[in-house]
């Protein structure tokens, strides 16, 4: 059995110890398990509810250690905060406490060094739980509630020993508001006695906040005693639908496909599929891409244009089964994009489309205006097999710009996808395998009845 097998871990590590007298226990672990999620909260009522019984001496105190900030390489910047809610929701159970470890991590190394604080920190809570101590402050700040003021919001702690304070004297970091119109922005942070004041020009009704909500942070926030705040969310976090807010010409059109991005692979399964049941002639077909990036911002393109096909099954992602193929112009394209790069407009007859499930080369033999013969672009070579790459591309050749871009898709996370131009080796995202940088992902496709 591996070492890692968690009945070895504890028939060598701890069984041995089973039936001596103990005045508790403190738990400080790995991260391989930081993906469970709230899952993780049961586990540790299992784990602290099983050595509680074997050892028969009640409810023993049960201290134990948050995991540290750390990169994660390109995982989703979110997991790591879940991780930590799930761990701070584990006091609920009886005789237990967290000791928390922003301030004194390193996002470089998963082993951060600097222990005889955290053992400190540890003894903190023995003291004032265990032996009675209560004038020794164990506890930073911790949320206790969330009011609106105005354009405001206020959150007020418990645990503000001392008044709040920043351990390095700087403004405060780490929080972030959302409206209900637009997505989380860093606020502007104000401390008021026990509260902070948040408040950001961007967000005029704000309903929800955050702080701390990343893998790598490493908030400034203490008490008194200098301890620092635990990583929370507050507030009802809208489902904000970027394609009503920001495409309103959409609300005439009917969906057709809906898909998680996160889904593609060498099958394709919609989330919504009404290319079956939707009847009736069409004269616009709109596709609208939203991608969420490691810092949680979205970016989002619409793209409208007239219908190029009179097939629903044609205007999806371009599979072998879709029987799609189009390398042609389009016409009546409009656009309505987040970045700067793809400019919101009506770009008339200017657009063209790449969709094939072939491989492909970058070759304009079809004399795309502006199209590259040596980098892969808006006017590129389609090449056997026909199940092989996959492209599916929007362009506006006049500007030498990619709309959109979806291509690979049969490798699921190591899929190329994009708004606007790629840089390096191409313009139109191939070879990126880029997918997995993006922590959500979502394609609309529409239609306009006649």
């Amino acid at each position: 059995t591996s070492h890692q097998s968690p009945t070895t871990l504890f028939n060598a590590m701890v069984n041995p110890f089973v039936g001596y007298p103990i005045c508790g226990a403190i738990w400080y672990q790995g991260e391989s398990n930081h993906g469970d999620g709230t899952l993780y909260t049961e586990k540790m009522k299992a784990l602290i509810g099983g050595w509680r019984k074997l050892w028969a001496q009640g409810d023993f105190p049960f201290y134990y250690v948050q995991i540290a900030p750390f990169k994660y390489g390109a995982e989703n910047p979110y997991i790591i905060p879940q991780f930590w809610q799930a761990q701070l929701a584990a006091q609920e159970i009886p005789k237990t406490g967290m000791v928390v470890t922003t301030d004194i991590g390193d996002v470089n190394d998963i082993h951060p060094r600097n222990k005889q604080e955290v053992g400190r920190r540890l003894a903190l809570l023995a003291l004032h739980h265990t032996y009675g101590k209560k004038e020794v402050v164990a506890y930073g700040p911790t949320f206790k509630s969330l009011t609106q003021e105005g354009g405001q919001l206020r959150i007020t702690f418990d645990h503000a020993d001392g008044g709040l304070a920043t351990r390095d004297q700087n403004p405060l970091n780490s929080f972030e508001i959302i409206g209900e119109d637009t997505d989380f922005v860093p606020a502007k942070a104000v401390m008021e006695g026990a509260s902070v004041l948040l408040s950001a020009p961007e967000v005029k009704k704000p309903v929800a906040m955050r702080f701390g909500w990343h893998k790598e942070a490493q908030p400034n926030l203490v008490n008194g005693a200098g301890l620092p705040a635990v990583s929370f969310q507050a507030g009802k976090i809208p489902n904000l639908d970027y394609l009503a807010l920001k495409a309103p010409e959409a609300a005439s059109y009917k969906l057709v496909y809906d898909l998680d991005l996160s889904k593609l692979g060498a099958s394709i399964t919609y989330d919504t599929d009404s290319s079956t049941t939707l009847k009736g002639a069409f004269d616009r077909i709109a596709y609208f891409i939203e991608l969420r990036d490691q810092s949680g911002k979205v970016n989002y393109c619409y793209v409208s244009m007239d219908a190029f096909t009179d097939d629903l099954k044609k205007i999806g992602i371009p599979t072998v089964a879709s029987g799609a193929f189009f390398q042609i112009p389009v016409k009546g394209m409009k656009v309505i994009s987040s970045l700067p790069t793809v400019p919101s407009g009506d770009y008339g007859d200017g657009g063209n489309i790449e969709f094939w499930p072939h491989n492909y080369g970058p070759l304009n033999v079809t004399k795309v205006p502006g199209a590259s013969d040596s980098v892969y672009d808006h006017g590129d070579q389609i090449a056997e097999p026909a199940d092989g790459y996959g492209s599916m591309q929007i362009h506006h050749p006049k500007a030498g710009s990619t709309i959109f871009a979806i291509n690979h898709w049969v490798t699921g996370p190591a899929s190329d996808l994009g708004i606007g131009n790629s840089t390096g080796d191409s313009r139109d995202w191939t070879f990126t395998q880029n997918a997995a940088s993006y922590t959500s992902k979502r394609l609309r496709v529409l239609v306009r009845m006649k």
